[in-house]
């Protein structure tokens, strides 16, 4: 438990860092998931080790490791989830191009997010990975902006308040007109595809 919670020291530290270290619209760094990732699989070498010695001898080496190995594998195989390649094509928020892009035809998805909010990271990977949104996304007439509010990012925290908001998660959908078509944060993928299909020309 101890190494747990170091891990989860070292997620907390690493976003304040992270937060303090950052330069917007430069989204902040998340180098300190390999901290997390290594007490966590600390954790799972020591259950390994420990289920080893205290196990009787009519248990199989099978049965014996398989916890501690789970635990690791799993670990650091959401570690490798975390940092791969992000299936959206993201722009990051600049407050001056904005209102250009949505005088130029296309749908605008503003997504409020930040390494420390947990609830975002939750609905990013089970909302807006979910296959069909990121097809959407993606498409040649829908711009998806991340506004990440990590470090001291005065402009995205006042476009938050201009949203009429002031806590994360939350995710806004405006027509090519300017438009507000959608805001929630909760939101499921048939919202969004229903949303932004409903704001596209």
């Amino acid at each position: 438990m101890g190494l747990f919670m170091l891990a989860a020291g070292a997620y907390f530290l690493g976003t304040g860092l992270a937060g303090m270290l950052a330069k917007p619209p430069d989204p902040p760094t998340q180098a300190y998931w390999w901290f997390v990732a290594g007490f966590i699989g600390a954790a799972g070498v020591w259950l390994f080790w420990r289920t080893f010695q205290i196990a009787t001898r009519n248990l199989s080496p099978h049965r014996v490791l398989r916890p501690g190995v789970d635990d690791f594998i799993g670990r650091v195989g959401n570690r490798t989830t975390l940092h791969s390649k992000q299936p959206i094509h993201w722009v990051l928020f600049h407050p001056r191009p904005i209102y250009c892009c949505a005088a130029s035809g296309e749908v605008l998805v503003l997504e409020f997010t930040a390494a420390w909010c947990l609830n975002c990271h939750a609905l990013e990977q089970a909302v807006l990975h979910d296959p069909r949104v990121v097809a959407l996304l993606n498409s040649h007439n829908v711009i998806p902006i991340k506004v990440d509010l990590t470090g001291n990012n005065p402009a995205g925290n006042r476009r938050l308040i201009e949203a009429g908001r002031r806590t994360i998660p939350y995710l806004v959908i405006y027509s090519p007109d300017g438009n507000e078509i959608f805001s929630s944060d909760a939101y499921t993928a048939d919202q969004i595809l229903g949303a932004i299909n409903k704001a596209s020309p």
